[in-house]
C-alpha cells in the first residue's frame, strides 16, 4: 500500500501528523480485516437479511469503521439508510423513527447495541423485521442476531493503515507500530493515539527531513485525536 495524500507541513515548517483525528477517524481509512486486506462492504451488502445482523469485536477493531463503510455502499446502491449511536443526544427518539419509518431493503446501523435497554431492543428487532428492513448493530459481545462479521485486528492491519495515512516523515518506523499494537491489546484506535504522541515528541526534537518529496508549507492545526468522536450518517 502507499501513502494516499502527500505529505504536509505546519506553517513553523515541520511534518503535520498524518495521526490526528481528520485523517483516521470512520469514513477516513477503509475496513480491512486481520490481514490487512480491504473488506468488500458489497459482498455484505449482499448477505443482509431482514431483521438485525451484528458485526462484533473488541474496543478498537474496526466495528464503526466497518459499519460506516457498509451504509456508505449501501446509500451508493440506492437504500434508504441511517445510523444511530447510542448513548448520542437523542438516541432513542431517533431509533425508534428510523425503523418505525424505514422502508422495505432500508439498512439502520445503531452503534454500541450492547448498551441498549432490552425492551428497546427487542421492540427495534421485531419491527425492522415486520417493514423488512435490516439493523445492522456494532457490538463487543455476542446477541441473539446473526453475526455479519467478526472484527479481528493485528499488527498488519495497524501497518497497512499507516501506509495509508500521510507521510510521517521517517518518524514512525516497524518498531513503533509493533509496540504501539502490543501495548493496546490489538486495540488499533488506542495504537494510533499512540503513534500520534510518538510523532508529536519526534517532531519536537527531529529536523524537517529536506529530502521528503513533496513537501510544501501549510497551516494545520495539530490537535490531539478526540478519543471518543465517532461520527457516523445520521438519519
Amino acid at each position: 500500500m502507499t501513502h494516499r495524500n502527500a505529505p504536509a507541513v505546519t506553517a513553523s515548517g515541520v511534518p503535520a501528523n498524518p495521526f490526528s483525528t481528520r485523517h483516521t477517524r470512520p469514513g477516513m481509512l477503509p475496513p480491512l480485516d486481520a490481514a490487512g486486506v480491504p473488506i468488500d462492504p458489497g459482498r455484505l451488502l449482499a448477505r443482509l437479511r431482514p431483521g438485525g445482523m451484528a458485526i462484533e469485536g473488541p474496543h478498537g477493531h474496526g466495528k464503526s469503521t466497518l459499519l460506516h463503510a457498509l451504509l456508505t455502499e449501501a446509500a451508493g446502491a440506492g437504500r434508504p439508510t441511517a445510523c444511530v449511536r447510542v448513548g448520542s443526544r437523542g438516541w432513542v427518539q431517533r431509533a425508534l423513527s428510523a425503523i418505525g419509518l424505514a422502508r422495505p431493503g432500508a439498512v439502520v446501523g445503531i452503534d454500541g447495541w450492547e448498551r441498549l435497554p432490552v425492551a428497546i431492543a427487542r421492540v427495534l428487532i421485531m419491527t425492522a423485521t415486520c417493514r423488512r428492513a435490516t439493523i445492522v448493530a456494532t457490538t463487543h459481545g455476542p446477541t441473539r442476531m446473526p453475526v455479519l462479521m467478526r472484527c479481528e485486528t493485528s499488527p498488519e492491519v495497524l501497518a497497512a493503515l499507516v501506509a495509508l495515512l500521510p507521510a510521517h516523515g521517517g518518524r514512525i518506523g516497524a518498531a513503533d507500530i509493533e509496540e504501539a499494537f502490543q501495548l493496546h491489546g490489538g486495540n488499533v484506535r488506542e495504537a494510533l493515539y499512540d503513534l500520534y504522541d510518538r510523532f508529536e515528541r519526534r517532531n519536537r526534537s527531529l529536523p524537517v527531513e529536506a529530502a521528503l518529496p513533496g513537501l510544501a508549507p501549510g497551516r494545520q492545526s495539530q490537535e490531539r485525536p478526540e478519543r471518543f468522536l465517532v461520527r457516523l450518517p445520521g438519519p
